[in-house]
């Protein structure tokens, strides 16, 4: 296989990868070392595997090149580029949700900085499913160039409207369905019917000249989906047998053998937990997982409870799916949070978002007890019908703690059935490729450790390993002849964003945002007289989220009032050298007193010799 090991969960480590502006990340801070002229494929991988960006070589007339912006060595923020002769199609939009080590970030976005410039050589941007993780960036990149083409499934559009609407965007939508074919540019596109946790998912086969890929988008083989529309395998077969250049297969799951368990079997599960319920029920998934509410629903229905569906992405996404009819909810079983006040808590089925121990989210704020309208009772039961997201172990177990010290039965897939994923497991990736047989394989979708996995299951089946690309956010891969291989990287950083600020924060901001939440926070105020060149007041020390009391930092003081007078008698007067002189000072004495501690030191000195305004007399 063609391995990059420069690997995501590294860059993660520091933060993500370096960059909030979308200039920097991940390898783009490595020494930029590129070749003259372009060296073999495996030169190529040689370089970026050790960390460089080699600039790809000039566009090859006839190729079709291919540029993941997000999605591989992560879950989250899916965006894959595919070019043609000048034109490009872009497969999926979505953002990554923001780890500890991101305090105060909303939303991590791709990198549209390499599509930039060439916007108005878009065709369309294909939309393979409605989660956040492939939808959620749509609005953002809308805003740099609102009349790109969306096509997708019905579901999936009428989800994307409803975000962009809140941006005060109206898109130009195409809905499309399984099996439908469409040319779009050069772009000669299929569209094929795959399950997964969410209705209306595809996958989409892009045709060009230069050869056939299949984009699988989110998928797993479940013979049993509650709206029995399975994976198109027979599709997926045919266009295998016409030949398939380069296969880009979800990995989520390609390191758990066997096959995922149908979506049926939570069935008896959520049954279960239902009947033992004593008190109210809250139930935390997805707020797009419309099978998981249809169950929910359908049980609440039959033990006679009233459903409530609680958090605004909630209300929003089942009110579509209920109206375009993906949702059918019995007579009077649905009833509003006001509603519900009125009703006994035995009788009553909370839907809410918050699986993935999201702080702000509502199961979050049930946890801390700071919801205005739900709280939790002893022997109330909790379901959380979701997998959990790599990264996100601490955040659900610490809701879980929470929920359970205020006498909550929890109920979740470690003691419970209670959830089954929506992607395939190595068995069925097995099967799958053994349909496609395609010449290339590029696993997507992932962590590294996913990726590898993904590419192992592809040289099993028969692909030659040196046709399995393992390829990072950012690798520029060409298909060329049905060969397809990495020759060159573009920079492909994290955007943030924070409020309405998008790809203003960067790294050194999250880096103070870090110690501040981690570190605290200490301040040293002085008053000095550069004419006399002493020092007049001060300094008095301000300290805040340390375990150390200000009477720690008397030792401190002579030693600042010491370096400011030496400073001052070797001729510094600018205020801002004398502040940078204290914190210099007093965060080396901090580091040697307190075992490295790393607060924010924020100086403050006042100059009465130009800062203290006379009054006129």
């Amino acid at each position: 296989m063609v391995r990059n090991t420069n690997n995501s969960n590294q860059t993660k480590s520091d933060g993500r990868g370096k960059g909030g502006n979308g200039k920097a990340g991940g390898r783009q801070n490595q020494a930029r070392r590129g070749r003259k002229g372009q060296g073999s494929p495996s030169q190529v991988a040689q370089d970026i595997q050790e960390g460089r960006i080699v600039p790809p070589p000039k566009y090859r007339k006839g190729s079709m090149r291919i540029v993941p912006l997000g999605g591989l060595g992560e879950i989250g923020r899916n965006m894959n580029v595919v070019e043609y002769n000048g034109h490009i199609l872009l497969i999926d939009c979505g953002v990554l949700f923001p780890e500890e080590e991101q305090p105060g970030v909303d939303l991590i976005l791709p990198d549209f900085s390499y599509i930039r410039p060439r916007l108005d050589k878009v065709e369309a941007l294909v939309l393979t499913h409605g989660h956040e993780d492939h939808i959620g960036g749509v609005p953002y990149l809308l805003r740099e160039r609102p009349d790109i083409p969306l096509i997708g499934s019905k579901l999936t559009l009428a989800f994307v409207e409803a975000k962009c609407r809140e941006h005060h965007i109206d898109p130009i939508m195409h809905p499309v369905s399984g099996r439908d074919k469409m040319k779009v540019g050069p772009f000669n596109l299929e569209f094929i019917t795959v399950t997964h946790s969410i209705p209306d998912a595809l996958a989409v086969s892009v045709k060009t000249p230069a050869g056939h890929l299949i984009d699988t988008g989110d998928m797993k083989l479940d013979q049993l989906p509650l709206d029995h529309k399975i994976t198109d395998l027979r599709e997926f077969a045919r266009l295998g047998e016409q030949g398939v250049d380069l296969l880009m297969a979800d990995s989520t799951n390609a390191e758990v053998p066997g096959f995922v368990k149908p979506e049926t079997s939570i069935g008896p599960a959520l049954d279960k937990a239902f009947s033992d319920a004593k008190r109210k029920i809250i139930v935390a998934s997805f707020s797009s997982h419309v099978h998981r509410v249809q169950q929910v629903v359908d049980t609440a229905h039959k033990y006679g409870r009233k459903v409530v569906f609680v958090g605004r992405s909630m209300v929003r996404n089942m009110g579509i799916a209920a109206d375009l009819g993906y949702l059918h909810l019995p007579e009077n079983t649905v009833v509003d949070l006001k509603e519900s006040r009125d009703i006994q808590d035995d009788k009553l089925v909370y839907m809410c978002t918050g699986s993935q121990g999201e702080p702000m989210a509502a199961l979050g704020r049930i946890a801390d007890g700071n919801h205005p309208d739900i709280a939790i009772n002893e022997f109330d039961t909790v379901i959380l019908a979701s997998s959990l997201i790599p990264g996100n172990e601490h955040e659900v177990y610490k809701v879980i703690n929470k929920l359970a010290r205020l006498g909550a039965r929890v109920v979740n897939r470690d003691n419970a059935a209670i959830h089954v994923s929506g992607h395939s497991n190595e068995g069925e990736l097995l099967y799958f490729y053994n349909i496609v047989q395609p010449k290339c394989a590029m696993p997507i979708h992932g962590e590294n450790r996913h990726l590898i996995a993904n590419g192992l299951i592809a040289v099993k089946t028969g692909v030659d390993p040196n046709n399995v690309i393992l390829a990072e956010d950012g690798d520029v891969v060409d298909l060329y002849h049905g060969q397809a291989a990495i020759v060159g990287s573009v920079p492909c950083g994290y955007v943030y964003v924070d409020g309405d600020s998008v790809g203003e924060i960067t790294e050194d901001e999250l880096e103070k945002r870090r110690i501040l939440s981690e570190e605290g926070f200490v301040s040293s105020f002085v008053v000095v007289d550069t004419d006399k060149k002493e020092v007049v007041s001060g300094p008095k020390i301000f300290i805040n989220a340390m375990a150390e009391d200000v009477s720690d930092f008397q030792d401190v003081q002579s030693q600042i009032v010491t370096a400011l007078n030496d400073a001052m008698l070797q001729g510094t007067t600018d205020t801002y050298q004398l502040q940078q002189k204290m914190r210099r000072t007093l965060g080396s004495w901090i580091g040697r007193t307190f075992r490295r501690r790393r607060p924010m030191v924020v100086p403050v000195v006042a100059d009465l010799a130009k800062d203290l305004i006379p009054r006129n007399r």
